[in-house]
């Protein structure tokens, strides 16, 4: 039995505020993990400068400096590792 025209259209029209509720779902998840991922810099970066502005013996700023840098670096891989274990769990792919 054909399907009415005025049915088509309504299931046309489901289709389409789906796929645009799923693009904005998708679209707030990755904004989330990028703020994420900014604060890691920022806290890295709050270290790090805490290195060079104190003044402290050598090897004290040196591990502030190191720390810093190991502390972004580590907080954006771990935060877009689990972002893609979540983004799969989900069924975002």
């Amino acid at each position: 039995m054909p399907i009415s025209r005025d049915e088509y259209d309504r299931m046309i029209a489901e289709r389409i505020q789906a796929e645009e509720a799923s693009m904005r779902e998708e679209r707030r998840f990755w904004i989330v993990t990028l703020v994420v991922c900014l604060l890691w810099c920022a806290f890295g970066a709050f270290v790090t400068a805490l290195g060079f502005a104190l003044v402290l013996d050598r090897e004290t700023a040196q591990v502030l400096i190191d720390s810093g840098q190991w502390i972004a670096a580590g907080g954006v891989l771990l935060t877009v590792s689990y972002a893609g274990y979540l983004r799969h769990r989900r069924g975002l792919e």
